[in-house]
């Protein structure tokens, strides 16, 4: 069981402190909503939380196979509505892996994001698309 504490900062600022670590983040109302978008705002740290979601769920498939998921990052686009009920519209989501991983394991690692936890609590209305994107990363 995780136990976060948010507090409100005044000027449409929050900051969330995760109990159990004592780490802190920081909320600012986005640019388009009254605030001044000097932090992620709330629907920008669920677009996060879906993105570090899939790559985490990912990695850890990986482990139990006895290898490391390297080299690997994703890219979120998030769209808002253009209507008054403010929502998020659609999460565009690139995830980036290196070109020279084995189709065994890229296979592998599709099916692994689909057990992501943050995905699986969100609505149906709303538009995810994943793309993979292969990448050529240096060898060293």
């Amino acid at each position: 069981m995780s136990k976060i504490k948010c507090f409100y900062l005044g000027d449409f600022k929050c900051e969330a402190k995760h109990l159990q670590s004592g780490m802190r983040i920081k909320t600012d109302a986005p640019l388009d909503h009254c605030g001044k978008g000097e932090n992620f705002s709330p629907t920008d740290l669920l677009a996060t939380s879906l993105g570090s979601c899939l790559l985490t769920i990912m990695a850890i498939k990986a482990k139990s196979r006895g290898w490391e998921l390297e080299n690997i990052s994703c890219d979120i686009e998030k769209t808002m509505t253009k209507n008054e009920e403010r929502k998020i519209n659609q999460l565009l989501i690139v995830i980036n892996v290196p070109e020279e991983l084995s189709k065994e394991k890229l296979n592998f690692i599709k099916n692994a994001s689909k057990d992501c936890p943050v995905t699986r609590n969100l609505s149906e209305s709303l538009d995810i698309q994943i793309n993979w994107n292969p990448i050529r990363t240096l060898q060293t």
